[in-house]
């Protein structure tokens, strides 16, 4: 996992089986995807929560995670994240030759990027 500041209440290394349920590390409560991560409480969204216990973890903005950050954010998600930030950065992509030479993923992740920067720009309004 990753590391993280001291201070941080998120470091697996200490954390107890309690606070691993608590948390719902690793989605072990098995929540549904529009239910680990919810910017908008649907009817579903708001059942399976209800249904399965589960209680909000951490929030960022709009955001809020109700998985344990450290386990719903993989390392190929900080990887990635971590590459776009880099091109952002450097004005270099990962391929010579333009967007249309760079693999659908990584167009894909760096337009979610932007389109989740200009969100939070704005306030987190759609």
């Amino acid at each position: 996992m990753f590391k993280t500041r001291d201070g941080s209440p998120f470091e697996c290394s200490i954390c107890t089986d309690r606070d691993k349920s608590a948390r719902n590390c690793r989605n072990h409560k098995d929540l549904l995807d529009g239910a680990q991560a919810v910017r908008a409480y649907t009817d579903e969204v708001t059942r399976e929560l209800g249904d399965k216990g589960a209680q909000k973890v951490f929030s960022l903005g709009d955001v809020r995670l109700y998985e344990c950050p450290l386990s719903y954010l993989t390392e190929d998600t900080y990887c990635l994240m971590r590459l776009v930030f880099l091109i952002e950065d450097s004005g270099f992509l990962l391929y010579a030759g333009g967007w249309g030479e760079q693999p659908h993923w990584l167009v894909e992740a760096f337009e979610m990027y932007k389109v989740e920067r200009a969100l939070a720009l704005r306030g987190g309004k759609n």
